[in-house]
């Protein structure tokens, strides 16, 4: 058996950033055969240039900042956010909450009128609620309501989980959901727009080569090089012995699984009965998308970085364009699109050739595409875990498989490994977390 002091599981950001971090003896194991997990850059059709759906990096932390600059010098670009919903065949851009002008009025009344029973009950006869919400729907209509809430808010993330908002934790995505002040509502609602609100407001990009070049470039800086191709197939705890799909036995100290959690247990022999019943609990979303390629003009939706479809007569809940944030993702007079569908696509996608034609008539009928275009491609994938589930038994569920990994001196942590949601900063910030945690432990 071969010995380290830390195996890592998954070269993702993730991983890759725990093992940048990491002072001293490391395997860091990844079962594709290039780094990245998620944030990987795929060549779909010749000069077309696919991140596996949006990857756009919102850094906030100076440090993240500061090292995302030093693996990518001179090879950053900065944008400003152009997103829009769609909606009663107009687009309002993002955050809906703060952009209702050019609605049908009805709907700018209600969306008004619902806020301000919600900030001021008094001012209606209502009297303030005298508990905490009680699930995600709630707090929604705690702070933006009904109006908000029916037109976009809940068909949009039911759309897109799955699931009725009832059954989330009412804090799910709080971070995430901007809140504007009364005042920008009101100029939302008369065309003065407040587009610059919300934590994606702007972000970077890099300048070649796709989202991709980030994991590359942490590899590279990497005092041992990722082992590719390679995946773990066991773990066992009780004795810190990993078998590998070469053949190879690990004996390791201190385990980082960045893998999606409920993979990571099914790997792990004599799995406590309580800790079984808690993996079982463990709820998410898959997401297909289509990456899809275009030469041809465009209509008046072509060129949006990404736009939100919360109604049912769209088969999908968000459409992107790689090509509008970046032109060098795609050869020149030529587009590329990512379309993302979760639970509402379920019947279609039994179906393959009937969801392509769908979704290339709804995307015209959004005017996301021209007549005119040509289509040169379109690949249908899936992101598995896509996103987790924040229901009532999930903080639980999640507390007791961590606390009883970390009895076994194994850490799990990422978008995937730690079970909750996060953007690319995150995940890197993690990975670093980790490598203190794991540098602490082992001079303890």
């Amino acid at each position: 058996m071969e010995t380290h002091a830390t195996l890592i599981i998954g070269a993702g950001l993730t991983g890759l950033s725990c093992a940048y971090h990491l002072a001293g003896d490391y395997l860091l194991v990844e079962r594709e055969g290039e780094p990245g997990g998620m944030a990987r850059t795929h060549e779909r059709h010749p000069g077309f240039l696919c991140d596996s759906t949006g990857h756009w990096l919102h850094l906030r932390s100076d440090y993240m900042k500061a090292l995302v600059r030093k693996l990518l010098p001179d090879g950053l670009v900065e944008h400003g956010r152009k997103a829009v919903i769609h909606l009663c065949d107009t687009f309002t851009p993002y955050p809906f909450q703060a952009n209702t002008y050019g609605l049908p009025r009805e709907v700018v009344l209600e969306c008004l009128i619902g806020l301000l029973e919600a900030r001021h009950p008094e001012d209606f006869g209502l009297s303030p609620a005298a508990a905490a919400p009680r699930d995600f729907r709630e707090w929604i209509v705690r702070n933006f309501g009904e109006g908000i809430a029916r037109h976009f808010m809940v068909p949009y993330n039911e759309k897109l989980l799955g699931v009725r908002l009832e059954e989330l934790r009412p804090e799910y995505a709080e971070r995430f959901i901007p809140r504007p002040s009364l005042e920008d509502v009101v100029k939302g609602a008369l065309g003065f727009s407040r587009e610059s609100l919300g934590y994606n407001a702007r972000f970077v990009y890099p300048r070649e080569g796709g989202i991709g070049g980030l994991p590359r470039a942490i590899a590279r800086g990497l005092q041992v090089p990722p082992v590719y191709n390679v995946a773990v197939t066991r773990v066992a705890p009780r004795r810190r012995v990993a078998t590998l799909s070469d053949g190879r036995q690990v004996v390791y100290r201190r385990l980082l699984n960045t893998a999606p959690l409920p993979q990571f247990l099914s790997l792990l022999l004599d799995l406590p009965a309580e800790v079984q019943q808690a993996a079982r609990q463990l709820r998410s979303t898959t997401v297909r998308y289509f990456d899809l390629g275009v030469r041809g003009p465009g209509d008046a939706a072509s060129h949006h970085h990404w736009i939100y479809f919360p109604e049912p007569e769209y088969v999908f809940y968000r459409t992107g364009s790689y090509s509008a944030v970046h032109p060098g993702t795609a050869p020149p007079d030529c587009r590329s699109y990512y379309v993302e569908m979760s639970g509402g696509a379920a019947d279609l996608l039994k179906q393959p050739e009937q969801l392509k034609q769908r979704v290339l008539s709804d995307l015209r009928k959004a005017r996301v595409l021209s007549s005119r275009d040509e289509v040169l491609f379109m690949k249908l994938c899936e992101i598995p875990f896509a996103y987790v589930i924040f229901d009532h038994n999930y903080e639980r569920s999640r507390q007791v498989i961590l606390d009883y990994l970390a009895d076994q001196g194994i850490l799990s942590c990422g978008r995937w490994g730690g079970w909750g949601y996060g953007g690319m900063e995150d995940a890197m910030q993690d990975g670093k977390t980790s490598a203190e945690q794991i540098t602490r432990g082992r001079t303890s």
